[in-house]
């Protein structure tokens, strides 16, 4: 496996049971087969082809950039059923120069962020999905182009057959997506899993089959938990009517009919969270541990004048939603980064701060790209103090964080600023409920670790049940959040008075919220990093 090239080859059970799945769910009549391997890497894929596909008269294009791979292969198809072309090429370039059609393209292609790709490959990618407007023609990853081509690619009566990565479900990009599939696919099945597929990395993986003809049309999901279930057809696929609508993001499919359709009832009752404040995102410093530094470094370069407090990472706030004065002074004492350097207020004529600023362009600090946009490389824009924040990741709840200590945060989470008539500690007290904290599973996205993520826009959109509390009121909201045992007390303390005695639900609309949020964050909790057996 490369990182940069983006290669995680197939396990060999999987490869089999794929293309077994094809074979067996597919009318392949006796006319010559065209299949298509964009990324054939060690050639799982075609082994499995040979065997499942033995009585068939087979021709195969088989293309990979890597060297060893393409090796590897050529002596693997030499022994096997049917016939091979297997190219070294960039399947980007090679697809640009090709108009064949396949009735199968199958496998497993490489996910490589965008910040990884060369300004050749960002051009290819832009202009595979050119042809495909429905996908959009914002690049965020390789695969994307890889599936875009694939779908281009097919008879119009074929089948594709992927291992994606599980974002085509979660990121906002991938809506667009999921729209494009539903336009061109009258049937789409996506085999998801409760464990990752790939030893030794945090992808969260998904199969995704896409079905050209097919007698039963829908959108289709099943969890698959062990080799087992593949190897025995111990596995239901489940049809999901609302999520065809697009009536919420694939990421729902846990959840059942009637939950779906009950949440998204629910958010067209309720403001969403951008009615009452606006978000900015924290400072970009481009070297945190260069502007951030403990009191130690803050004595010994006489730094003190520059200084402004500030909350680096969301872990030293675990466990309150209210960060005061004291607070922030016991991590000072802790001794953790708390201080943010104002360099433009620098004194050059103090030779202790020109020793500092001179240590960063030792360490070459003025050269990275944020820092040659401004006037001054070592002066950060956009130091200003906000009423709250709010910690974009999370594990086990989102942490919303009254400001009380007056700190600066960085781009680790976004700066709350409240619109007039409102206030930030009712928006902090509201916020935590069954309703909101549900939706925050439902909108946002998960990576591997379990970690949510929700983004400025899903964030923004949450819906809220705002309520105007009373100093006391969020003091002792505050204390009972300090002291709990688990954030389930907090909630059920919260839907009593927001839920139930303001928006009047019952307690069976409430309870069905709950489980809402259990599914979701048992799902993205449960993604461990075993290896798929």
């Amino acid at each position: 496996m490369s990182k940069k090239s983006g290669s995680y080859y197939t396990p060999e059970n999987l490869a089999n049971f794929i293309v077994k799945y094809v074979q067996e769910n597919n009318f392949f009549s006796n006319k010559p087969i065209h299949i298509l391997e964009p990324s054939c890497g060690g050639g799982a894929f075609l082994k499995a082809i040979s065997q499942y596909f033995s009585e068939k008269n087979i021709f195969i294009d088989a293309i990979d950039f890597d060297t060893c791979a393409i090796e590897k292969t050529r002596k693997v198809v030499s022994t096997l059923h049917g016939e091979y072309t297997v190219t070294k090429a960039d399947y980007l370039n090679w697809s640009a120069n090709t108009d064949k059609r396949y009735d199968l393209v199958i496998g497993n292609p490489p996910y490589i962020s965008k910040k990884l790709l060369t300004e050749d490959q960002k051009e290819s990618c832009k202009n595979i999905h050119a042809k495909n407007g429905d996908f959009g023609t914002e690049i965020h990853n390789i695969w994307t182009s890889f599936l875009c081509d694939g779908v281009e690619k097919l008879t119009s009566d074929g089948t594709l057959a992927f291992v994606l990565p599980a974002e085509i479900l979660k990121v906002k990009f991938g809506e667009k997506i999921q729209r494009a599939l539903l336009k061109s696919f009258p049937r789409i099945e996506i085999f998801t899993f409760s464990k990752n597929v790939f030893p030794n990395i945090e992808q969260d993986t998904v199969i995704l089959f896409l079905y050209k003809q097919s007698n039963e049309v829908g959108l289709y999901f099943t969890t698959i938990h062990d080799s087992n279930c593949l190897i025995n057809n111990r596995f239901k696929l489940k049809r999901k009517r609302s999520l065809e609508a697009m009536k919420l993001k694939w990421s729902a499919y846990p959840l059942m009919e009637k939950q779906i359709k009950s949440v998204v009832s629910l958010k067209k009752k309720l403001p969403p969270i951008i009615s009452y404040c606006e978000t900015i995102p924290g400072i970009v410093t481009a070297a945190n541990d260069y502007f951030i530094v403990n009191k130690s470094v803050v004595d010994e370069f006489e730094l003190e004048a520059l200084s402004k407090p500030i909350v680096q990472k969301g872990i030293f706030v675990n466990g309150c939603v209210s960060l005061s004065k004291d607070k922030f002074k016991s991590l000072i004492d802790k001794d953790k980064p708390t201080y943010f350097l104002d360099l433009s207020q620098a004194d050059l004529t103090n030779q202790k701060h020109k020793n500092y600023i001179s240590i960063g362009k030792q360490r070459k600090i003025d050269e990275r790209y944020k820092c040659t946009l401004r006037n001054k490389w070592y002066e950060v824009p956009g130091a200003w103090v906000s009423d709250g924040f709010f910690f974009k990741r999370c594990h086990d709840y989102p942490k919303f964080i009254y400001n009380d200590a007056d700190a600066l945060v960085t781009d680790s989470s976004y700066r709350i600023k409240m619109k007039d008539g409102y206030d930030i500690r009712s928006l902090i007290f509201s916020f935590y409920n069954s309703l909101t904290l549900a939706f925050s599973e439902v909108q946002g996205r998960y990576y591997g670790g379990g970690v949510l993520e929700l983004t400025p826009s899903e964030f923004k959109s949450l819906p809220i049940p705002y309520m105007e509390v009373t100093t006391e009121q969020f003091n002792e909201f505050v204390e009972a959040f300090h002291n709990k045992k688990s954030i389930d007390e907090i909630i059920e303390r919260n839907d009593a008075i927001l839920l139930s005695a303001q928006l009047g639900m019952t307690d069976d609309a409430i309870e069905s919220l709950k489980i809402v949020r259990k599914t979701l964050m048992d799902r993205r909790q449960n993604i461990s990093k075993s290896q798929f057996s």
